[in-house]
This record gives structure tokens, C-alpha cells and sequence, in this order.
């Protein structure tokens, strides 16, 4: 197995859920004395206002600053917007807005950020999620929750242990 390298950049993708709050937590724990840590998050103007504090909860609690990262054709970060201009919210390759918020803003991120491993919120109960996306989006992801055998549950006890309230 490659493990990261002194100096390599780790992108660990936030999303505002416990599991990714808790793989930021071990990625800093593990590799941030050696690798250069960005901690990103793509924004939904439409998810719940309460994500927003639960990312500045979880900013204070690892002392890390939570990078904003958006498609430059939805600077709004807007659902809605995407399926307006899409005409429609699914299709059968998926959700535009996922792919408009999320895919594209990270690779455009990614094309100005080089890096050299990625970090999501896979826990040891989406071990088949994880691989289908090794398989289809990036070999260099670090399995960080799977690798510790942390559940979804596990997650949500240690951010609830470490005295903050999870998101609605």
C-alpha cells in the first residue's frame, strides 16, 4: 500500500457530516506533522443553514480553516440554479447539481491545488461506495474511516463525545 510522503498535499473533502468531520480529525491526527492538509468544503445554497455551523463547530474543534470551493459557472452554489439552467434535477448519469457543485468545483480546484491524496467521508459501512469510486473517479484516496473500522455511528458518537451538537 502507498502511504502519503513528506511534503505530499492531502485534499480531505468536507461535506459538512459527521463521517467527514471525523476523517478531517484522523487525517490531521496521522499525516498533518508531514503533509500539507487542505480541508475543502463545496457549498449547497439549499442544504440546511445549520451545516454552516456546524463546519465553523468543527473549524474551532480541529483548528483548521474549512476552504470553500465552488464551480465558477454557479458562484451561487445554487441547486436550483443548475437544474434551471439543466432542465431537470435527475438524469440517468446522475444529478446535474452533484456534478455541477461538487465534481466540477473540485476538479477546478483540483487543477489550481495539485495534489497528491484525497481524503472523504467513507465509512467502514460504504467500504463497497468507496471502492466503486476508486474504481471510477481516483485511485490516490486514503480510506482513513475505513481503514480505523469506523461506522457511520461511530462517527456521530465521537463528534457528540467531543461536545458538539451533529447537524440537523
Amino acid at each position: 500500500m502507498i502511504t502519503p510522503a513528506e511534503g505530499d498535499v492531502i485534499a480531505v473533502w468536507f461535506s459538512c457530516g459527521a463521517a467527514s468531520a471525523v476523517a478531517t480529525k484522523l487525517t490531521l491526527e496521522s499525516y498533518g506533522n508531514l503533509c500539507d492538509v487542505r480541508v475543502v468544503n463545496n457549498p449547497v445554497a439549499e442544504e440546511d443553514e445549520d451545516n454552516r455551523r456546524f463546519l465553523a463547530d468543527v473549524q474551532d474543534w480541529l483548528g483548521v480553516q474549512i476552504e470553500d470551493v465552488r464551480n465558477t459557472k454557479y458562484p451561487n452554489a445554487s441547486a436550483e440554479e443548475v437544474w434551471d439552467r439543466r432542465g431537470g434535477m435527475a438524469f440517468p448519469h446522475g444529478a446535474p447539481c452533484t456534478v455541477s457543485l461538487k465534481k466540477h468545483a473540485r476538479q477546478q480546484w483540483e487543477a489550481e491545488n495539485p495534489v497528491q491524496w484525497h481524503v472523504l467521508g467513507f465509512t467502514a459501512d460504504e467500504k463497497r461506495r468507496h471502492d466503486r469510486f476508486v474504481m471510477t473517479e481516483r485511485a490516490n484516496v486514503l480510506p482513513v474511516l475505513i481503514d480505523a473500522r469506523l461506522t457511520k455511528e461511530d462517527c456521530y458518537a465521537l463528534i457528540r463525545d467531543a461536545g458538539i451538537d451533529l447537524p440537523r
